[in-house]
């Protein structure tokens, strides 16, 4: 299954005695460092090399996806601003049935506005796909002029570039195999992260290589030393990017979300239209010019979007969605009766509950929008070292493995794990389910393979 990389500076010569002395089958032998060294080493190795290519898909993508507010708006300008004008805007009511006229589909169930009168309108048309499946669903924007009620264009929001980029990032486009390889290898990541600061820990080693990378000696030495380097300094800024989007998975993320429910904090008045019949059977609904106004008066900004969903039965309001930059912890609701105009159940995130607020700090978080600019470009350094830390660790290995052979390194001994190592490993392959799964198959895999090798050995 592999070979032993002949003459290699990842352990320093005094392991490599060790080592010896660890893997030369002596009964008797305790756990030393150097055996440790060697199989986190190798668990390493063996991660890196696996998950790189779907690892740079996912740092690639989250990289792009971090400035997907500034970019589109910058991208979609013809459909997002217009010239302000002195005549009379058209009504939102007339605006609604030229939207109508030009939907993909009857149901037209909301609206997206807001405060800044150099802003356009744009509705929103659900277009059902096969019955049963909502992932096929689509929904159409059709921006409008609100001054002459001109059509801007309009755009199938699931074929934006951004919501492709959004989806190669969470799923790959392969559906829930996808989100599982997604999960797979943010989990192992998290791995390569601590296995990688075990690997950089001193040991009695000077300045050079350590907290500083060396940039003159042999070429091997100096991108070994920026990959352990580097991957010491961004390790926290990594770790957070990469743990806080576990809560978009489909296990973990999925098995908090019920663990949420389970413990009455989820909040399904932030979800669901809330009711609000009519006063009386004579009752008329509200125009669109009277009801807009109102949730106008709870935009916090000029530039926050105001996004409306009509009430889709008589007993039901209208409802609004407000948001600043996408960040979900920024995320109001406002609900409105469509017959009275009474504003009611006005949320913001402080008046969710506690473990609901984690998920929303930790989407935030995950996507660089939590303070704003500077933790965008913070997510997009964290996305960007933890694909260079992939590219220079695959580097180190093409440039170091011999010739004509693999260069992977040779399984050491079962007894050079101690038994704090086995209990670390149970521990991490509860935590992240989805990586445990995956170090027993890799722990059957190795024993079958090598098991062959000694068999043939020995005949």
């Amino acid at each position: 299954m592999s070979d032993t990389i002949t003459n290699s500076s990842v352990v320093d010569e005094n392991q490599k005695e060790t080592q010896a002395d660890t893997s030369a089958g002596r009964p008797n032998a305790k756990p030393s460092k150097s055996g440790l060294y060697t199989i986190v080493w190798r668990w390493h190795f063996y991660a890196g090399i696996l998950s790189a290519p779907i690892l740079w898909m996912i740092t690639i993508t989250g990289a792009m996806y971090v400035f997907s507010t500034e970019i589109s708006e910058w991208r979609d300008q013809a459909l997002l601003k217009v010239s302000p004008q002195e005549e009379e805007r058209v009504s939102y009511d007339r605006l609604r049935e030229i939207a109508a006229s030009h939907a993909a589909s009857e149901d037209l169930e909301g609206m997206v506005v807001r405060s800044d009168p150099a802003h356009s309108v744009f509705f929103l048309a659900h277009i059902e796909g096969e019955p049963g499946n909502r992932a096929d669903d689509q929904h159409q924007r059709i921006y409008l002029n609100p001054y002459d009620g001109s059509l801007l264009g309009t755009r199938i929001a699931e074929h934006d570039f951004f919501a492709v980029v959004l989806e190669l990032h969470r799923s790959l486009m392969l559906g829930t195999t996808g989100r599982i390889l997604s999960e797979l290898v943010t989990c192992w990541g998290l791995i390569l992260l601590a296995s990688g600061f075990y690997l950089w820990w001193p040991r009695g080693k000077k300045n050079a290589g350590v907290w500083l990378p060396r940039i003159k000696g042999k070429f091997y030495a100096v991108l070994r030393d920026w990959h352990a380097v580097s991957g010491f300094y961004l390790l926290p800024l990594i770790g957070i990017i990469a743990f806080t989007g576990l809560f978009f998975t489909l296990v973990l993320g999925t098995g908090f979300n019920t663990t949420v429910k389970k413990m009455g904090h989820w909040p399904p008045e932030w979800f669901l239209t809330a009711e609000a019949p009519a006063p009386s059977p004579e009752a008329q609904p509200l125009k669109l010019d009277q009801v807009v106004p109102l949730f106008l008066e709870h935009s916090r900004s000029g530039e926050d979007a105001v996004a409306i969903r009509f009430a889709e039965k008589p007993e039901l309001a209208h409802k609004a969605f407000y948001m600043i930059d996408d960040d979900k912890n920024s995320l109001r609701t406002v609900s409105v009766n469509q017959y009275t105009g009474e504003k009611f159940s006005i949320l913001d995130p402080p008046d969710l509950p506690f473990l609901y607020r984690v998920r929303l700090w930790a989407v935030s978080i995950h996507m660089g929008k939590i303070f704003g600019m500077p933790t965008k470009i913070l997510a997009m350094i964290a996305s960007l070292g933890l694909l260079g830390l992939s590219v220079t660790g695959i580097w180190m290995w093409w440039k170091r493995r011999p010739t004509g052979r693999s260069g992977f390194p040779r399984a050491p001994l079962p007894q050079s794990l101690p038994a704090w190592g086995w209990a670390l490993m149970i521990v991490v392959g509860i935590l992240l389910p989805v990586a445990g799964v995956s170090i027993l198959l890799i722990c059957l895999l190795d024993w079958i393979c090598f098991s062959q090798l000694r068999k043939k050995k020995a005949v």
